[in-house]
C-alpha cells in the first residue's frame, strides 16, 4: 500500500511541475492556450517591460494582460510538495514502514514489523522521539568534550621524540669524534657501538612514525567527529538516530588514551647505550686530559690575582671569571690593587721559559703566547690560530698576565 501511494505521489509531482523550472509550480499562471508555468518564469520569459512571447509549449502567442493565476494547481503543486517531504522520511529499507521505535541494544530505528522479529523481540526499545531527545544531550555534551579536547590537543611525545632523536644523534656523532682520535685502538668497540646506536635510531625513527601516524589519525577522528555531530544534531529525528550507534561508537574510541610514544623497551635500551657512550667519552676524555697535561709543558695554569683586582670587578670564587661590577666593593687596600683601570693580574709569574695560556671573551676564544727568552708576545685566535698582535720587548723581570674589562656587557673566563 505504502509504495502504491509513492507511485501515485511521483505522478502528482510530474503533473504539478513547471515545463521551465522543472520545479513544482510556484503561483503557476495560465495562458490563453492552456498551458501552465512559475510566475516567475513567465516573468524572465515576456522580459521588463512585459512584451508578447511565444509559448514554450505550442507557440502560440501569449499577451501581457492574458494571463490568470491557477490557484487549484498552485493547491496541487502544494501537495506534491507535501508528498515528496512524505517520500522523503527515511523508511525501513525490509517494511517499507515509518521507523517509529529505537533499538537501544542494537542502536538503530525499527519500524513495528521488524520489533515483532526475533532478533528484535527480547531487546530493549523505545520511541523514536523519547530516544533521539535523550541521545541528542548525550552527542551535545560529547561535542563540548570534543571541542575541547581538539583545542588542547597537544602531544608532549613529539617532543620526547625529537629530543631523543637529536641526543642520539648528538651522542653518535661524539662517539665518531671520539673513535676517530683513537682509531686504530678502538675500532672494533667503535663499530658495535655504531651499529648499536643505528639499530636504536632506526627502532626510534620507526615508533616516531607510528605515534605520528596514531597522532594523525586522532587528530582526524576528532576534526570528523566534532563536525558529524554539529550537522547531525540538526537532523530530523529518524535521520538522526539512522547511524547514531556508529557515531558513539567513535567518540569512544576517540576517547581512549593515545599510546605511549617510546616502548619502555627502547627507552632502557636507549639508556643503556647513553651510559655506555658517556662511560666511553669520559674515559677517553681522562686519557686525553692525562696526555695533554704530561706533554704540552707550555700551558700554565693561570688564576686572577684577587689582591690586585680594581673594587669594580668581580671575580669568580674559581678566580677563573672576570665581570664587571655595578659599583665598587669594600676592599682592602693593598699596594697591587688597581684602582684607575678595571683590571687585574693573574697568577703566577713568569720569569724564563715558553708559556701560553687561553681565555674566552663574549666575542671569541683567545691565545696568549710568550717567550721570555726571546722577548716577545703574541695573540691568537685559539680556534684557527690566526695571528691577531704581537709585540716584542726585553724581559728582565717577573711578567704577569694582565687583564682589563671595558663593558658590562663582556666578560673573561680563564680556560683550564
Amino acid at each position: 500500500m505504502a509504495r502504491a501511494v509513492l507511485a501515485l505521489g511521483e505522478q502528482l509531482q510530474a503533473e504539478a511541475t513547471c515545463p521551465l523550472c522543472l520545479e513544482l509550480f510556484s503561483e503557476p499562471l495560465i495562458t490563453p492556450c492552456g498551458h501552465n508555468f512559475c510566475r516567475g518564469c513567465l516573468q524572465t520569459l515576456l522580459g521588463v517591460p512585459p512584451r508578447p512571447a511565444a509559448c514554450p509549449q505550442c507557440r502560440g502567442t501569449i499577451a501581457p494582460g492574458s494571463l490568470r493565476p491557477n490557484r487549484s494547481l498552485g493547491a496541487v503543486a502544494g501537495l506534491a510538495g507535501a508528498l515528496e517531504e512524505e517520500a522523503a522520511r527515511p523508511r525501513c529499507p525490509t517494511h517499507g514502514e515509518d521507523l517509529w521505535v529505537f533499538c537501544e541494544s542494537c542502536r538503530l530505528p525499527l519500524c513495528p514489523l521488524c520489533r515483532e522479529e526475533p532478533r528484535h523481540r527480547d531487546h530493549r526499545t523505545r520511541l523514536a522521539q523519547e530516544a533521539a531527545r535523550e541521545l541528542r544531550e548525550t552527542l551535545q555534551s560529547n561535542l563540548v568534550f570534543l571541542q575541547k579536547e581538539k583545542e588542547g590537543f597537544k602531544p608532549k611525545g613529539e617532543e620526547e621524540i625529537s629530543a631523543l632523536l637529536e641526543k642520539v644523534s648528538s651522542e653518535r656523532q661524539q662517539l665518531q669524534d671520539t673513535f676517530g682520535e683513537l682509531q686504530q685502538v678502538l675500532q672494533e668497540q667503535e663499530g658495535l657501538l655504531l651499529s648499536q646506536l643505528d639499530r636504536a635510531l632506526g627502532d626510534l625513527t620507526k615508533e616516531h612514525q607510528e605515534y605520528e601516524s596514531r597522532v594523525s589519525e586522532r587528530r582526524s577522528l576528532l576534526d570528523t567527529l566534532v563536525v558529524e555531530i554539529e550537522k547531525k544534531r540538526e537532523h530530523p529525528v529518524v535521520e538522526f538516530l539512522m547511524d547514531v550507534g556508529k557515531t558513539l561508537s567513535r567518540i569512544e574510541e576517540a576517547k581512549t588514551p593515545i599510546p605511549e610514544p617510546i616502548s619502555l623497551e627502547l627507552q632502557r635500551t636507549l639508556q643503556s647505550l647513553s651510559e655506555t657512550n658517556q662511560l666511553v667519552v669520559d674515559v677517553v676524555a681522562k686519557f686525553k686530559a692525562s696526555l695533554l697535561s704530561r706533554t704540552d709543558r707550555e700551558r700554565v695554569k693561570v688564576t686572577l690575582d684577587p689582591g690586585t683586582a680594581n673594587p669594580i670587578l668581580v671575580l669568580s670564587e674559581d678566580l677563573k671569571t672576570l665581570r664587571l661590577g655595578e659599583q665598587n666593593q669594600h676592599l682592602p687596600d693593598t699596594p697591587g690593587r688597581f684602582t684607575g683601570s678595571p683590571s687585574v693580574l693573574g697568577s703566577p709569574g713568569l720569569s724564563s721559559g715558553r708559556h701560553y695560556w687561553e681565555l674566552e671573551g663574549k666575542l671569541r676564544k683567545i691565545r696568549v703566547q710568550l717567550d721570555y727568552e726571546a722577548g716577545w708576545v703574541s695573540f691568537y685566535n685559539a680556534e684557527t690560530m690566526e695571528k691577531i698582535l704581537h709585540f716584542e720587548a726585553s724581559f728582565t723581570e717577573e711578567v704577569f698576565p694582565y687583564f682589563w674589562l671595558w663593558s658590562p656587557e663582556n666578560y673573561i673566563q680563564l680556560c683550564d
